[in-house]
């Protein structure tokens, strides 16, 4: 991140960890360069004003998208009017965000730029007895290209499995008449669902709950309250670990 404003500078680092980034920054295009020489970021995050500098850092997001034209760069501005967004998309821009901006909506669009999912349409069922939730996570996870089906009554998991034919599953742990743990067992026992991922949400972070959650054979473990950036991470992670296995998307016998 190159930004000359401290305050920002010290609220993304504090931010980073929930992302699971390493943030290095500097506070100049001069610093930025010197940076650049030994270390090759995967995303920039570019304010193109300096007080302590006349050069605008629009010519360093010039010469960036010219060195490393792989690297996606999000710019900053306290400007928002179309003339300068014009001219930061012609500059070859992947991102533009208007000051004042959060670290966590800085880090979601980094996310984004860096795991274009559109393309995958992976079909999830999501079993949660919280439906304030479920309706959360699927506004989050359709518009990155996932198929959502979102069940809050588990009595109908079977029905639901069967006819959704899912490429993961995520299973809320404590829930009424089934948990999560006796849905997974049920899965993981049925020749034809055995090798299907399962991602546990559960709000219990002790030792006992997580030893049930892996000895009934769940491929991950999450914990509420639920990341979203976090969460689309693991579950890639998992789709990619099994994509010799199974085409994501295609339905199971």
């Amino acid at each position: 991140m190159i930004d000359d404003d401290p305050n920002m500078l010290e609220s993304m680092q504090a931010e980073a960890p929930n992302w699971a980034v390493h943030l290095e920054t500097a506070s100049d295009p001069i610093s930025a360069r010197e940076r650049l020489q030994s270390r090759m970021p995967n995303a920039i995050v570019l304010d193109f004003t300096f007080s302590n500098t006349t050069e605008s850092g629009l010519t360093l997001l010039a010469q960036l998208k010219r060195q490393f034209p792989t690297i996606p760069v999000v710019v900053l501005s306290g400007q928002g009017d179309l003339s300068k967004r014009v001219e930061v998309a012609r500059l070859g821009a992947n991102a533009f965000l208007q000051k004042p901006a959060m670290p966590s909506e800085l880090f979601q669009v980094v996310t984004q730029l860096l795991n274009p999912i559109e393309a995958i349409a992976a079909k999830l069922l999501i079993v949660d007895d919280d439906s304030v939730l479920l309706t959360r996570l699927q506004a989050n996870l359709e518009p990155r290209g996932f198929q959502v089906t979102a069940l809050a009554d588990p009595t109908l998991f079977w029905q639901f499995l069967e006819v959704t034919c899912p490429d993961l599953l995520l299973l809320d742990v404590s829930m009424p008449g089934f948990n999560g743990i006796e849905l997974c067992q049920v899965v993981k026992s049925d020749p034809h669902w055995s090798q299907l991922p399962v991602l546990f949400l559960s709000a219990h972070a002790d030792a006992n709950t997580l030893h049930q959650a892996l000895a009934v054979g769940a491929d991950d473990y999450v914990l509420k309250p639920i990341v979203e950036a976090n969460l689309i991470q693991r579950i890639l992670k998992r789709l990619g670990q099994l994509s010799d296995s199974f085409t994501v998307g295609k339905s199971r016998p």
